[in-house]
């Protein structure tokens, strides 16, 4: 036995004392440390075992003990075939693998399915501490560890993908490539400049750097439109591909494309180009994968006629850019749909206007002071205090809090403003060099040196938006608007491992936002929640625990159109009630006017 880098264990009888499924089981302390202290050492740990899966893992995480293994397979499967799965997983050899299980057949079913493993019976187990196999190196952070959880929810994202292909082949989602450029200027220029999830090499450009982009010969240009059985997306991407280099100066595309993989699709049938990309992305391309639900099609004429008539409520949502992927379904609910979003300013930086800081303020500073705010912090834009919100201009106000859920405040020291920057922010801890080295890696401009002196000189950290500030926020809302409000809370699951500033600490956080948005509904008429905890699991979100899979934003639709029918039918309600309250009073005026008159006809005929 030379170098083990990874243990696969038995659980019944191996792992622990006893049959899980039976008597129940023993903790064996020794083997819970021993898995820690090889975790310390970058050797990583799995699990094979003929259980049922729940249950294993229920005593697993009572024994604070599930997080150090990798690529489990617990189920009723043959063991050999089971651990050659782990092993490709895990991408390692066989040879530097070890299996422990108390029975025979299994080590040799496991052996004869993978050449080169090495098996052992639990006897061993007390020899692993100090075998020369077992050294490894010091990794007391678990960096090793932390880079196959990665790595394992990078496999459960491609399981899911697979189960969420049922959904995209029955939205029969067909694109066209547009050729003429020309007539659609504008709309390229807007996506290239405001898209930031889905761009991938984020070079902002002018009007005339886009004029001399599509004149140039050395480049192809192309924007994609896109439609599926729900309606029509419009222009939702662009890319311009340098032929001589085979690259991508630009590749993005709206977010309100996003899950359905067309950016993947596109990207694989230009034949997998070379790109650099800029910052993070919400889709990563891969040079394998081509999806196969979406068809080609020639251009088809584009409609322009909307599906609203005179009976439709025209909603106003306002909140992250995700949420242009729910509109997209309230087409077909006779919704008519204004939307307000985040976006992403000339800096290259998210503008999170739907703060609800931002929006209150927006009605109370002055413009000078507006104008400030924009000159001294690249993260904001003068489109940041633009709201149409206390307009009360439509009927029903839909109002994402995610924003609130999650960013951090920043105060300024002169004049007591609260300004949101950066969600669960590593700010407050970086040094100047860190923060400079951060916005380079995703091109903000402006966010240099000179800022980092500035903001930290002038702003202090407060942290997240408390519940109880949230809570005056929103009445100050309510009170402001004087249409129903249905407020979108956040999901309560765990964030992706691989979402470093968001895992741990974020399905707490959503926990106590959600209560605080209850009880404000609770107290406060014509106010509802879409609730997405109906919608979200673990599996349903994406890098983040603010974006998830295309079903659900469907189902969120399919939600809101209910709640405005339930708003609907109390608006008719209220007005047959009072329709029939005027309607008595019409009534029994003109009754009372017909007793009258008769009284003064009889009073008038007494007189004579």
């Amino acid at each position: 036995m030379d170098t083990i880098k990874l243990v696969i264990w038995d659980l019944d009888d191996t792992f622990w004392k006893g049959t899980l499924s039976e008597e129940g089981i023993i903790p064996i302390k020794d083997h819970i440390q021993l898995i820690k202290d090889l975790s310390s050492r970058g050797i990583v740990n799995s699990i094979a075992s003929k259980n049922d899966f729940s249950l294993a893992k229920q005593k697993l995480e009572e024994l604070k003990v599930w997080d150090y293994f990798i690529f489990p397979q617990i189920n009723w499967n043959p063991k050999g075939n089971n651990i050659q799965q782990i092993i490709k997983n895990a991408q390692l050899r066989a040879e530097n693998v070890l299996f422990i299980d108390d029975n025979h057949l299994n080590l040799a079913e496991v052996q004869f399915y993978n050449s080169g493993i090495w098996i052992k019976e639990p006897s061993f187990i007390s020899e692993i501490n100090s075998h020369i196999a077992f050294k490894g190196k010091n990794d007391k952070s678990h960096s090793r560890l932390n880079q196959y959880k990665i790595l394992e929810e990078k496999e459960k994202e491609k399981e899911h993908f697979s189960d969420n292909t049922e959904f995209l082949e029955s939205s029969k989602i067909q694109y066209s490539i547009i050729n003429d450029l020309t007539p659609i200027k504008d709309r390229i220029l807007e996506l290239i400049n405001r898209t930031n999830q889905i761009n991938y090499t984020k070079k902002r450009i002018n009007d005339s750097e886009l004029e001399n982009l599509l004149t140039d010969s050395n480049y192809q240009c192309k924007a994609i439109r896109l439609k599926d059985r729900f309606g029509e997306y419009g222009i939702v991407g662009f890319y311009a591909l340098h032929l001589d280099s085979n690259t991508l100066e630009h590749f993005l595309f709206s977010c309100r494309s996003m899950n359905i993989g067309i950016e993947q699709y596109i990207y694989a049938s230009l034949q997998f180009p070379n790109i650099d990309k800029v910052g993070d992305v919400t889709v990563e391309l891969n040079e394998t994968d081509h999806p196969h639900w979406i068809e080609e099609i020639e251009n088809w004429n584009y409609s322009t006629i909307k599906k609203n008539d005179s009976n439709s409520t025209t909603i106003h949502l306002k909140g992250a850019c995700d949420l242009k992927q729910m509109a997209h379904y309230l087409s077909y609910n006779n919704l008519e749909v204004i939307s307000e979003f985040n976006d992403v300013n000339g800096n290259n930086h998210p503008v999170s206007k739907s703060s609800t800081e931002i929006l209150i303020q927006s009605e109370h500073i002055t413009d000078q002071q507006k104008k400030d705010l924009v000159s001294n912090l690249p993260f904001l834009d003068k489109n940041a205090f633009n709201s149409e919100v206390f307009s009360n201009q439509y009927d029903i106000l839909v109002y994402s809090l995610l924003i609130d859920y999650t960013m951090d405040l920043f105060e300024s020291k002169s004049t007591g403003l609260k300004i949101p920057y950066e969600s669960y922010s590593d700010f407050p801890k970086e040094t100047e060099k860190e923060f400079v080295e951060r916005c380079s890696y995703h091109n903000f401009k402006g966010m240099n040196e000179n800022f980092y002196r500035y903001f930290t000189n002038e702003y202090k950290f407060i942290g997240q938006i408390s519940e109880t500030q949230l809570l005056q926020n929103l009445n100050t809302i309510r009170k402001k608007v004087s249409k129903p409000i249905i407020f979108i809370n956040g999901a309560e699951v765990e964030s992706p491992v691989t979402n470093k500033s968001e895992y741990g600490i974020a399905l707490e956080r959503h926990s106590k936002m959600n209560k605080a948005l209850e009880s404000f509904c609770e107290n406060h008429p014509d106010t509802y929640i879409l609730d997405v905890r109906k919608f979200v699991d673990k599996n349903d979100i994406n890098h983040s625990i603010r974006h998830y899979k295309r079903t659900v934003y469907e189902n969120m639709a399919e939600e809101l159109a209910k709640i405005v029918g339930v708003i609907q039918n109390q608006k008719l309600e209220k007005n047959i009630f009072l329709y029939s309250y005027l309607r008595s009073k019409e009534i029994i005026y003109h009754a009372v006017k017909k007793v009258a008159k008769q009284f003064l006809s009889k009073v008038a005929i007494l007189s004579k």
